[in-house]
Order: C-alpha cells, then sequence, then structure tokens
C-alpha cells in the first residue's frame, strides 16, 4: 500500500489546477505496519505567477521554487517507486484525484489505483464522530510524538502511515449514509452595478478558524462601489476539497444604496497553528455566483451574536402589542 500526500498551489488567476509542488509517499505491507521505503520529490511551480495563503505557509516552499524538477519528471519517478502498486491511502480521499487532475493538465496518462482509501474517514469512524479531524490533531489525540513539520508532504504521509496502526479493515470499508438529494437553491439577487477589481484584505492571525469568522475585521466588507461598511452575519463554508490546511467561506452583505454583494474570505493554517485570513469582494461573474451557490447549506457558520438578535427580533415580531 501507498501513502500518498501532496502539496500545491491553487493561484489566484483564473487557470482550474492545484498545481502541485510536492509529492511525499511511503509504502507499507500492512495497516500500523513498518515504512518500507520513502519518495519525496520537490516540483518547480510553473503555472500560477502567486502562491496562495496556504502555499505560502509550506515550511519547505523554497525547495519547490529552487526545484530544477518539472511534473512530468517527478511523476515518472513516481510511478518508478510505485513498481506495480495500485493501492493508495492518504489523509482525505483527493489526493489521487489531483495528482490525475495535474495528470490531464500536462497531458500525461493517470496513475493507475485500483484501490484507494480515505484514512481520516476511517480515523473518524473509528472514533465515533462524523467530523472531519485533522491531521495533527489525530496525531495528538493518539500521543504520536510531534517531530515532524506538518504540511510538508513526505512528514504528513509518515504520520499519516503511523496512524494506520488505529485503524481496522472495518473502518476502512465503512461507508457514510448518502445524503438526501437537496433542493436547488435559487441564486442571490446580488447588484448587477460593475465595480472595479477589489483589494484582498489580510487579517490575522488568530488562532481558530471560528475566532477569525467571528472577527469584527473580516465581517465588515465595504461597498465596492461607495465604500460603505456593511455587516457579514454568516459565513457560508465551501464545498471540501480544499484540505485540513486551507478553508474557504462565502457569505453576501447589503449597501443600502447598491444592493448586495459577496464576500469571500480564505483561511491558511500556517506552521504554528495559526490562521490568517484573506477577504476579498469578487465580481459576481457566474463562476463566482456557482461557487457560493455550491457552499454548504447545512453547515452555515452564525457569527457570534447573531442567533441572539435573530430571536430577540422573532420575539418582537409575534408580540401583538408591539
Amino acid at each position: 500500500m501507498i501513502v500518498l500526500d501532496l502539496e500545491w498551489n491553487r493561484g489566484y488567476d483564473t487557470k482550474p489546477l492545484n498545481e502541485i509542488l510536492q509529492i511525499g509517499a511511503v509504502r507499507l505491507d500492512r495497516l500500523g505496519g513498518p515504512v518500507l521505503s520513502t519518495f519525496n520529490a520537490y516540483i518547480k511551480p510553473v503555472v500560477h505567477k502567486r502562491f496562495d495563503p496556504g502555499a505560502r505557509a509550506l515550511p519547505e516552499l523554497k525547495a519547490s521554487k529552487e526545484s530544477s524538477l518539472d511534473f512530468a519528471g517527478a511523476l515518472d519517478a513516481f510511478r518508478t517507486w510505485c513498481g506495480g502498486d495500485t493501492a493508495f491511502a492518504g489523509w482525505g480521499g483527493g489526493d489521487i484525484e489531483s495528482l490525475n487532475e495535474n495528470c490531464r493538465y500536462w497531458g500525461l496518462p493517470p496513475v493507475e489505483a485500483e484501490e484507494v482509501f480515505d484514512f481520516q474517514r476511517a480515523f473518524s469512524h473509528a472514533l465515533g464522530t462524523d467530523r472531519q479531524l485533522a491531521l495533527w490533531w489525530a496525531a495528538g489525540y493518539c500521543g504520536v510524538p510531534d517531530v515532524f513539520d506538518y504540511h510538508d508532504a513526505l512528514n504528513d504521509a509518515m504520520y499519516t502511515a503511523v496512524l494506520s496502526a488505529w485503524l481496522t479493515p472495518e473502518d476502512l470499508a465503512w461507508r457514510p449514509e448518502p445524503a438526501p438529494p437537496k433542493r436547488r437553491r435559487p441564486s442571490p439577487r446580488l447588484s448587477k452595478l460593475p465595480f472595479p477589481q477589489q483589494p484582498r484584505q489580510k487579517t490575522g492571525p488568530f488562532p481558530t478558524p471560528e475566532d477569525a469568522l467571528d472577527a469584527w475585521e473580516n465581517r465588515r466588507p465595504c461597498c465596492p462601489l461607495c465604500g460603505r461598511v456593511g455587516i457579514v452575519a454568516r459565513w457560508r463554508p465551501a464545498a471540501p476539497g480544499c484540505g485540513d490546511r486551507t478553508r474557504r467561506y462565502h457569505a453576501v452583505f447589503s449597501c443600502p444604496e447598491h444592493g448586495r454583494f459577496l464576500c469571500r474570505m480564505t483561511l491558511a493554517q500556517g506552521a504554528d497553528g495559526q490562521w490568517q485570513g484573506r477577504r476579498y469582494v469578487p465580481a459576481a461573474t457566474p463562476e463566482v455566483v456557482r461557487e457560493y451557490s455550491a457552499a454548504s447549506e447545512e453547515d452555515v457558520y452564525i457569527c457570534k451574536g447573531q442567533q441572539k438578535r435573530r430571536k430577540r427580533r422573532s420575539r418582537r415580531g409575534s408580540d401583538p402589542a408591539s
């Protein structure tokens, strides 16, 4: 079994690629077994001109920037190292798809994977929770010594391999009950007025994502036309896929004069465990509106203090004397 981990950069341009910066992997012969061999490759980035917050926080980003290895060369070395092994595992189930996404982008044959195991999902089942647990949290829970930097692909693959000792074949085979189909939510009624491109505001650091979502500085985006300050009362998390170290949230706020606008915030966790924010008011392009509509409707985060205000207004509205 190959335990795989990737580090990548999404960038800020319109190129839809999580460009892989590092491939790290270890080989096991069984759950909890010894590490038989390791693989590590740093890949020189050439697709995106800028790095997203998660990529900038990588402890070995410099090694990728200074590498002379391109993706095709790294992939060829990885295939050779894998040999005929087609069983893969990772902390989360998206690394093989991201690897093959890069293969498609560069016109290369995909990596054949007959079995893909999600150790993150299996670990949640072993603990009896439906939460997606971060790798560093799971390692701390199991008492695994914190001897390597997280967010290095080889180190994270090593931590993932060690945590396999707490899993059983039943945990690997478990699948959650399929969610009921969702009703399609209509697109929000947004202002159609054009406005100049808005700057991305850096905020933080914050000890937790919840602190960042509640922070007043993150909840007060400005109207892109008149500069009047709006208020964000709730955040919708983006669909899964950003990973442990990066999270994206969407919101809608209003300007009394110019209407409603979208607000997007990306949170990235640094090597010190702190979370940095980057808030942005994007133009309401069809792609951005689709991204907002795809954001989770069940896991909406109501900002601190908003719940009580809603209940207070509801009580006043139901009082016949008001």
